[in-house]
């Protein structure tokens, strides 16, 4: 049996059953491990159940047999006094992508597995697994009539948490607004009149610092409008430019548009060299 971890928000869970539908595509026993998000005080919450998935989970022995991996009291007593059992493999984030992973069998996966190679021959499965709800919020959906009748790109930017010293010390200054300002210099050189829209978790800074941009709309949160239907809109968008945030990385894989353009920054990590977050056919800009 294979299990993998899930854990971190919704863009990093999309990851993680990437990987376990690939696995189980090449005819492995796998679940994946949900307890992270049981925790009674648990940061982050299980937000794929938004798709209509079909997938196994992995029970309370079972994790503790590979991977000692429960947040009982006792299992990270253990964990501290003995170490991880063989079993349990975390993923090399200064190695990239890992494709000796495919040949292990009852072993606990821990990681993120941000790389499109692990899951690009099972795209149309991906595709189809991760299609949104079909009903928007009212907001949502006058946004996406706007963006389908335009040369529409979404601009991602990721604050909030990522401006907390620990966040800011992996992720922070790589998508500047330097970057992004070089970015819209790049877009409107690929693209006939591109008109964009800025998403972003902070968005007073967002319309502090782009809002009296030309073809420049900040498209505010609302209470009605759950947290996906950003993700999905910006996969609406002609075209996309990303923060190093997996949650834009999303959108813009699952853009369909055969002549999209997806800008992506020079690097996704301050403590780690591995660059190939970044599908191939995207084009990476200086922040």
């Amino acid at each position: 049996m294979i299990i993998v971890k899930m854990s971190g928000g919704l863009g990093n869970q999309m990851f993680q059953y990437a990987l376990y539908r690939k696995l189980e595509h090449l005819g492995k026993e796998v679940k994946l491990d949900i307890s992270a998000y049981q925790e009674k005080n648990a940061f982050r919450k299980f937000s794929l159940d938004i798709f209509d998935l079909s997938y196994r989970t992995a029970n309370l022995q079972e994790c503790r047999r590979l991977g000692e991996c429960s947040y009982q009291p006792m299992d990270k007593i253990r964990r501290k006094v003995f170490g991880p059992k063989k079993s349990y493999y975390m993923e090399n984030l200064d190695k990239g992508y890992q494709p000796e992973i495919f040949e292990m069998d009852s072993v606990y996966l821990d990681g993120y597995w941000q790389c499109e190679r692990y899951f690009k021959d099972i795209q149309k499965r991906i595709l189809e697994d991760f299609t949104f709800p079909g009903r928007l919020s009212d907001k949502s959906s006058e946004l996406l009539e706007k963006i389908e009748h335009t040369e529409s790109v979404s601009l991602h930017v990721r604050r909030g948490d990522y401006l907390n010293e620990a966040t800011y010390k992996i992720y922070g200054n790589i998508c500047t607004v330097e970057y992004y300002r070089n970015a819209i210099l790049e877009m409107t050189a690929l693209c006939k009149k591109p008109e964009f829209y800025l998403f972003s978790n902070d968005p007073e800074w967002a319309e502090e610092t782009f809002g009296e941009m030309e073809r420049m709309r900040i498209v505010k949160p609302g209470e009605e409008r759950p947290d996906y239907e950003d993700m999905f809109l910006m996969s609406r968008c002609k075209h996309n430019v990303i923060a190093n945030s997996s949650f834009s990385w999303w959108a813009a894989w699952l853009n369909q548009n055969a002549n999209k353009k997806v800008l992506a920054p020079e690097k996704w990590f301050n403590n780690h060299l591995v660059t190939d977050v970044i599908c191939d056919d995207w084009i990476r800009i200086k922040g």
